[in-house]
């Protein structure tokens, strides 16, 4: 009998898994699709900049949770490749953010005022600056299309395939066991606790798992299995496509993004560049769409009108979970003595996975977490607060 069930085989639940086992839990990870069917593993990998110095008390409890995770995925990433050998890819990279219309510029200067609060490096760059630091953006910039932006010299990377093979080696590597392509058919309670999860699986057909503890890091799906607990807790798919070019290796470094980052240009070290990236309220449809990877198209050659490009590689989407008010939900079910939830963490799901990972194994073990976590709290849900646009 495993001491924690862990459901869901994405970036947030395998982390979860690694930092039990590396507490010395016995733990298993079910996962209903392969991790290339995952959100993490479709997502871009930007880490949006974090302050060098310590955040003060006008920091809110988002903020500071990401810049706990952020410097823990320097940790992890020298953990990760020295326990399995994978480059996950994490890189300083800096971006560029720009404006090309005064929706972009807005965006653009209200993010400036947030930076300069967090103590977050950034410089505003003129059009000019802009195609000297990136001189692929020149003809953009000599054209006008670029109108100027800011330059943030500490923004990151990192490349998600490869965090989750190294993810997944290293849960491994700690003794987790990974059951992979099952589906979850309900759990066995007693006394306000889960004694088990009935799943099926390719392999073994329909299984009774008796468990110490149940752990639910479904992301977008997590809502139905909740209903099945008796829990209301919204977790909205948001689907994002994701469009990859191969280029010339160094035509970009920077991340460009557009406005508040919703568009975004990421070079990778080999000469891939991905080109994203959408936020539609489709349901569960994570497929692309003609239209949505012509307009991708249409950006990337409007910021690099003198760059050939030849067909796309290749385009993907994936599922991002949206919570009510746009915080992830951290901790304990409510009303299950033994279950705990970590989902609806959005966009960022791969930044916040360290924090994460770490604050429900010290919730998990009773101890007493980094960060206070109140505002993630699954009980705020009761409070029936009003669904939020995504930004």
């Amino acid at each position: 009998m495993p001491d924690c069930c862990v459901i869901g085989g994405g970036v947030i639940g395998l982390s979860i898994a690694r930092e039990l086992a590396g507490r010395g839990l016995t733990v298993t990870v079910m996962s209903r699709d392969a991790a290339s069917a995952t959100a993490s593993w479709a997502a871009g990998g930007i880490f949006p900049a974090q302050p060098e110095i310590a955040l003060g008390p006008d920091a809110t409890p988002l903020e500071q949770f990401t810049a706990f995770s952020d410097r823990l995925h320097r940790q992890w990433a020298a953990e990760l490749q020295a326990e399995t050998g994978i480059d996950n890819g994490l890189r300083q990279c800096g971006t560029l953010a720009l404006s090309i219309d005064d929706a972009t510029a807005a965006e653009l200067c209200d993010d400036l005022t947030r930076w300069q609060r967090l103590g977050i490096p950034c410089e505003r760059v003129s059009a000019a600056a802009v195609g000297r630091l990136a001189p692929a953006l020149a003809a953009a910039a000599n054209a006008g299309t670029i109108q100027g932006g800011c330059f943030l010299p500490t923004e990151t990377q990192l490349r998600p395939p490869r965090h989750l093979a190294a993810l997944h080696a290293s849960c491994r590597a700690r003794g987790v066991t990974l059951i992979d392509h099952s589906r979850v058919l309900g759990f066995d309670l007693a006394d306000n606790r889960i004694v088990a999860v009935r799943y099926s699986s390719p392999k073994s057909g329909p299984t009774t798992l008796p468990t110490e503890c149940v752990c639910l890091a479904t992301g977008a799906w997590s809502e139905g299995l909740l209903a099945d607990l008796g829990i209301q807790i919204q977790t909205k798919p948001w689907r994002g496509q994701i469009l990859l070019h191969r280029t010339a290796p160094g035509l970009l470094t920077q991340v460009v993004n557009l406005g508040a980052g919703f568009d975004y240009l990421i070079p990778r070290e080999d000469g891939r560049l991905l080109i994203g990236s959408t936020i539609e309220d489709v349901g569960f449809a994570p497929m692309t769409t003609p239209a949505t990877i012509e307009r991708l198209e249409r950006l990337v050659r409007l910021l690099l009108p003198e760059t050939p490009f030849g067909a796309p590689e290749r385009s993907w989407a994936g599922l991002r979970p949206g919570s009510p008010d746009g915080l992830p939900t951290i901790g304990p079910l409510p009303g299950i003595e033994n279950g705990w939830l970590a989902t609806g963490h959005f966009r960022a799901g791969l930044h916040l996975s360290t924090g994460t990972a770490v604050t429900m194994a010290d919730l998990m073990s009773d101890c007493e977490p980094p960060l206070p976590t109140e505002a993630f709290s699954a009980t705020r849900h009761r409070a029936g607060a009003v669904t939020l646009p995504p930004g």
